[in-house]
């Protein structure tokens, strides 16, 4: 999993700009109203969906580099190896260095057609580590600094993301996501484990894995009284490379009205919200107001199970995503999955917009129907496979597997 980048303490001033696309209409998703229709975007984004890491493309030098979107970081950061490539100027510090903490660097860039003038200056930070363990190609994270005065919609079903000019209607519950003092510049929301004190979580859009890091304190009187309880040890990868933590169920969570039983959780240094509880909405942040609206949307009800990634290697490059190996056993191989198939699709989802990382999660899923779409030997082949039917073994001793080819 990706635990997020911790949260910076840099307070960065508000950057005064504003996304001006020729108007796109809104595409419609799934769960969203007839009003929503009616609120065109400044500009939108193909993102991956489902809770995948929320990728955004940065053009510096005119040539395309793709950011993380993170809300639990109050500035952004370019990954140092790429600044050093691209010679960035450091910033002279203010009033003599005082209070500056790290080094900072001037950055123009543009994020569609609309530049973004890093006024004040960006981090840099090695990501090496995080690009090596989720074989995810990126170069740095987009924070509050970028964010702070816009209003962003992501639809994790349809798999957008939106600058929009103001909340649609019937965008759902309206939760209030700065709390007083507005810590680290950074949102935060009040989570609720019945029978305890509610207890602050940042908000970050760059954590993927399980639905929440838990302070390790508060883990502790959870597990006391008998609210979580530690399935197993696992590692996860972050920009300082892989740590240990325990991974734990939570009896219940409730953010605003919004319940959900055996939620799971890592042990961790910090209390946060991430992309797998997100998606389970649409979300519509209104950054200047302090709010963030949460809308049911087709995964609100999914449970949430252990991650488990399938030890299979993937190439990808222009022409397509392949297997270039598939584990004897296990999901994938259920599936019908071989070495050297082409992937175009996976559960409906086109395979170019997931990232190798959201690949092997879901094929390390045995708790949902899977279905995928391969050419293999020229040919498109479509397979089908129930993961939990095929634990009874059918009646010719073999996993039950639809497979069709054109």
């Amino acid at each position: 999993m990706h635990e997020g980048t911790r949260y910076s303490r840099n307070l960065h001033p508000q950057l005064r700009w504003i996304l001006i696309v020729g108007p796109l209409m809104l595409a419609c998703a799934a769960p969203a109203s007839a009003a929503d229709r009616k609120v065109r975007a400044l500009a939108e984004f193909e993102v991956a969906p489902d809770g995948d890491f929320l990728l955004l493309p940065l053009v510096i030098h005119e040539r395309e580099y793709r950011f993380l979107v993170c809300t639990a970081l109050a500035r952004t950061i370019i990954d140092a190896a790429l600044a050093k490539e691209l010679d960035l100027p450091a910033l002279e510090p203010r009033n003599g260095g005082a209070g500056q903490e790290k080094k900072l660097f001037k950055l123009n860039a543009r994020l569609g057609s609309n530049s973004l003038d890093f006024a004040e200056g960006v981090e840099a930070g090695d990501y090496a580590a995080m690009r090596e363990g989720l074989a995810l190609d990126f170069h740095g994270e987009l924070g509050m600094d970028v964010l702070r005065n816009q209003i962003v919609q992501i639809d994790f079903d349809e798999g957008v993301l939106r600058f929009l000019p103001l909340v649609p209607p019937a965008s759902g519950e309206a939760i209030r996501i700065l709390q007083p003092g507005q810590e680290y510049a950074v949102p935060i929301v009040q989570l609720l484990v019945p029978g305890e004190k509610p207890q602050k979580f940042f908000v970050s859009t760059a954590r993927a894995g399980n639905s929440l890091d838990i302070d390790n304190r508060f883990l502790a009187t959870l597990e006391e009284n008998e609210k979580a309880a530690v399935l197993t040890k696992e590692t996860g990868v972050a920009r300082s490379g892989t740590r240990s933590f325990d991974t734990v169920r939570v009896e219940a969570i409730q953010i605003g009205s919004f319940r959900h039983e055996g939620i799971i959780g890592n042990s961790g240094e910090g209390n946060c919200v991430g992309l797998s509880y997100l998606s389970r909405y649409l979300v519509t942040f209104d950054f200047p107001k302090g709010k963030m609206y949460l809308k049911k949307g087709a995964r609100y009800d999914a449970p949430d199970v252990r991650l488990n990634l399938a030890h299979m290697t993937v190439e990808r490059d222009n022409r397509g995503v392949v297997l270039k190996t598939v584990p004897a056993h296990g999901a994938a191989a259920q599936l019908g999955l071989v070495a050297g198939d082409k992937l175009e699709s996976l559960n409906g989802r086109r395979a170019q917009r997931i990232s190798t990382w959201q690949i092997r999660r879901v094929l390390g899923r045995t708790d949902l129907p899977l279905a995928a779409e391969v050419t293999r030997n020229g040919k498109l082949v479509s397979l089908k496979c129930d993961p939990l039917a095929a634990e009874e073994p059918a009646k010719n001793g073999s996993p039950k597997t639809d497979r069709t080819e054109d």
